[in-house]
């Protein structure tokens, strides 16, 4: 008798474990939650690029067992986008696919904003340019004979920002006040936020040149007036 009792018992405390882990799951419903989640773009060729400013992030509204929505956590999301069939540049609107996006089980997304991004794709070429040195002086000094060692940089980036680019300046340089020659390293400024960088050359460029205060001659009439005033 006893021993047909206890697989029972076994059973009848299993039973009672699995209605307590289904209420603990289940018994609080259904719900909805909306998010902040990074959007990843994916698989972009290496030679090509997005040009124009994507949203960094998306609002993802996900609904499922209250259970899991209350440790689930925007950090541990993202939203893909799959970038790897961007072979050619243009203009290209994409959907974003809820089931491209990965969720514990029992939740699923129910709307995601903005559902569809634009994408302003283009090539990345290399371009070689003139180095232009740039000087931040204050007025009344100038600088001549100026020149500047490599006189060429080869840039990288987007085919639309480079196509027309014959000149990039460098940084703005701020010389020490003294009349003479002067030798420095400088660095080009590249076109802000355009994804164009420098390829080669990391020592940076050297600007050689004079400086010099223009001297200011007083005019015939200020001089009588002066000459006047002394008598």
């Amino acid at each position: 008798m006893l021993a047909t009792l206890k697989p029972l018992a076994l059973y009848a405390w299993a039973l009672l474990i699995a209605v307590i882990l289904w209420v603990q799951v289940h018994g609080e419903g259904e719900g909805s939650l909306s998010m902040e989640v990074a959007l990843q773009v994916q698989g972009l060729p290496e030679d090509m690029v997005i040009v124009n400013n994507l949203p960094n992030q998306v609002r993802l509204t996900v609904k499922g067992l209250q259970a899991r929505l209350k440790v689930l956590q925007a950090g541990d999301i993202f939203v893909p986008l799959n970038a790897r069939d961007l072979s050619k540049p243009g203009v290209i609107e994409r959907p974003l696919n809820p089931e491209d996006i990965r969720l514990p089980a029992g939740l699923v997304v129910e709307s995601i904003q903005p559902d569809l991004v634009e994408l302003q794709v283009d090539r990345i070429v290399t371009r070689t340019v003139t180095v232009q040195p740039q000087f931040d002086l204050p007025q009344g000094w100038h600088v001549k004979a100026v020149s500047v060692e490599p006189v060429l940089a080869r840039l990288q980036g987007p085919e639309v920002w480079l196509e027309l680019l014959n000149a990039v300046e460098t940084v703005p340089i701020r010389l020490e006040l003294k009349s003479g020659a002067f030798e420095l390293k400088a660095d080009i400024a590249t076109p802000a936020g355009k994804a164009v960088h420098l390829e080669k050359n990391k020592g940076g460029f050297v600007v050689r040149g004079a400086l010099f205060k223009d001297v200011i001659e007083p005019n015939a009439g200020d001089v009588l007036e002066l000459q006047g005033a002394g008598q």
